[in-house]
């Protein structure tokens, strides 16, 4: 069977419908708490994984949606973290390097769950593998998420 970028692009209006009020809320959540740059980091990474995610799929290394999901998402937040990082130069470098990690830990993980919904609409996977690929990488997109906030609410506070 085929899955070709025609079929591949079907799939991106669908998939955008069922994100964009969540997208939306988180968005301007994180915009009061995060600023511009984090609330634009926020729709990179979701976009990321609905629309370049299902586009670039046959060329993103590795086997699992997942894993792919998580370079792709890496590869969007590298920027954002980039652009946090060099900020405040007269910040302590701890403290932007923990800044950068509240975009280096969450936002991969969103994309890479995003990456994940495609095991369904695809003609290549199992069942038992979609199975496998869900415990294996669902806690890790948890506690990178998980960790990501606790970070952002620590260095708040700081």
């Amino acid at each position: 069977m085929r899955f070709d970028l025609g079929d591949r692009l079907t799939l991106i209006p669908v998939e955008l419908v069922h994100v964009l009020l969540p997208m939306l809320i988180v968005t301007v959540v994180v915009f009061f708490t995060g600023g511009l740059l984090a609330s634009a980091a926020v729709v990179a990474a979701t976009l990321a994984g609905v629309v370049l995610f299902p586009i670039l799929l046959p060329w993103l290394p590795t086997r699992d949606f997942s894993s792919k999901g998580f370079i792709l998402g890496g590869v969007v937040a590298l920027p954002f973290a980039v652009a946090v990082f060099l900020r405040n130069l007269d910040a302590a470098w701890w403290l932007r390097a923990g800044r950068a990690l509240t975009l280096l830990l969450p936002l991969p993980s969103v994309t890479a769950y995003l990456a994940l919904n495609f095991t369904g609409s695809t003609t290549f996977t199992s069942r038992s593998g979609v199975r496998r690929e869900i415990f294996t990488y669902i806690p890790i997109m948890a506690w990178m998420l998980g960790i990501g906030i606790v970070l952002t609410i620590a260095l708040s506070l700081i």
